[in-house]
């Protein structure tokens, strides 16, 4: 049943990121070809026209990121909540599979977007590159000595670092949601003072054992260690902070849901 669940819910998300793909691949390029256009008049523009062109420049990059997390977490927040824990719930947990596999299937097929939404940013930003490069008439193989990063075994700790810290992002919004079912009133507003809430302490607790929180910590680390492959052994403690976290938010979701779900 967990297999039927989890195709049905590809099935249902696969229009709404097909969209965001063409959106994120449009601005890229669009992007890329104003970029490309701009770059030889940089030196011999005025100030008021540079302005304008580096903020359709920003409004296209971060707003095209922005846009994209925000996009994706609420088709997360959304079908977890709309079909759950409003009408469709009643029709969810009236289904022939139990309270885990329901759980599961919309946090794997959450997991399963979520990465594809970084992997779509980091494409989108090649595309840009590849579209800047070839409007201007550059060579575009140095773009691609990036892979060589792959050869070191730190890239691979931050790719799990990363999934990691996706999936308990994921479970962090569910479980808030979840705790919020437990009042009569107001429900969407205490979970999201319990999704604040949770950020808060979970982040003071993390503090100690989160070895990137950005890219100061990054060099820091690299300065400290020397050696890139060293690196990687500084994730563990994060990973089993990580793990703890997954596990318990999980847990906490599926006590909810079997036990204290009220749907009136």
């Amino acid at each position: 049943m967990f297999g039927k669940l989890l195709k049905y819910e590809f099935k249902s998300t696969a229009k709404w990121y097909l969209l965001i793909t063409l959106i994120a691949l449009g601005l890229s390029i669009l992007t890329g070809i104003i970029g490309a256009s701009s770059v030889p008049s940089f030196l011999h523009m005025d100030v008021g026209t540079l302005r304008v062109v580096s903020g359709i420049l920003g409004i296209l990059i971060f707003g095209g990121v922005i846009g994209l997390y925000l996009s994706n977490y609420y088709i997360i927040i959304r079908r977890f909540y709309s079909n759950l824990y409003e009408r469709e719930g009643y029709l969810t947990w009236t289904l022939p599979a139990s309270p885990h596999a329901i759980i599961l299937s919309k946090f794997v097929g959450a997991l399963v977007a979520s990465l594809y939404c970084i992997f779509l940013l980091l494409f989108s930003s090649f595309v840009t590159i590849l579209v800047m490069g070839a409007v201007m008439g550059q060579d575009l193989s140095p773009v691609f000595s990036i892979f060589e990063a792959f050869s070191h075994s730190t890239v691979y700790w931050i790719i799990i670092w990363w999934i990691f810290t996706t999936a308990s992002g994921i479970l962090l919004f569910y479980v808030s949601i979840a705790l919020g079912q437990l009042f009569q009133n107001r429900r969407g507003l205490k979970a999201i003072l319990f999704f604040f809430l949770l950020c808060i302490v979970l982040s003071i607790i993390g503090i100690a054992v989160q070895p990137v929180r950005d890219l100061n910590d990054l060099l820091r680390l690299l300065y400290n260690y020397g050696n890139m492959e060293e690196l990687g052994i500084s994730f563990i403690p994060g990973l089993i902070y990580e793990v703890i976290k997954i596990v318990s938010m999980y847990f906490t979701i599926h006590y909810i849901s079997k036990y204290k779900l009220n749907l009136q």
